[in-house]
């Protein structure tokens, strides 16, 4: 009996053993940091609960949002902007509207009466906000009033600095120029 017990675990030991051998120590490694990754998954769904912005201040507040947006984290970007709105009235400016309309749009996929109000509260801030007027531009759009989305791409053209956003407003424009033809 002693034996087999001995046998099973030199069975076991040379098995370990040539596992080493064969995959490494690399290879172990690697499995312990996937259980760790699917850890740190599984926490990354719950963080938009545990976020606090209490400690942070204005501007910090605003980084995080827009980190948020573009790191496609709609959710979490609302969150952001709408904590500023709510905490510092005083300093907001056009570009927290405009981004909270276009984190509602992307995270809806369409134009919903958050994205509309946020939109209308930027231009009011701001009538030459970019952001707000591409947005407004494409519901016009959307509604067929091709005329409407010429004008608020115009302005948002005339105020661009960026060439990326210049070109995709200059291509969004021709597209209306040709559905006006039609």
């Amino acid at each position: 009996m002693n034996f087999k017990v001995i046998s099973y675990l030199a069975i076991i030991i040379f098995s370990f053993f040539l596992f080493f051998l064969i995959q490494g120590y690399g290879s172990l490694k690697k499995f312990a940091f996937q259980d760790d990754y699917s850890a740190f998954l599984i926490s990354d769904e719950l963080r938009d609960m545990q976020i606090d912005f209490n400690y942070l201040n204005a501007s910090e507040v605003m980084l995080s949002g827009k980190r948020f947006f573009y790191d496609e984290q709609f959710k979490l970007a609302i969150k952001s902007f709408n904590f500023l709105i709510d905490e510092y009235p005083d300093l907001i400016d056009s570009s927290v509207h405009s981004f909270l309309a276009e984190s509602h749009y992307e995270l809806q996929g369409k134009f919903s009466s958050d994205v509309t109000n946020h939109v209308e509260k930027a231009l009011y801030l701001n009538p030459s906000d970019t952001r707000a007027l591409s947005l407004q531009g494409l519901n016009y759009f959307q509604q067929n009033n091709f005329e409407e989305a010429l004008k608020s791409w115009s302005i948002a053209l005339e105020n661009s600095t960026n060439n990326k956003e210049k070109e995709s407003l200059i291509i969004a424009m021709n597209l209306a120029l040709k559905e006006l033809k039609n």
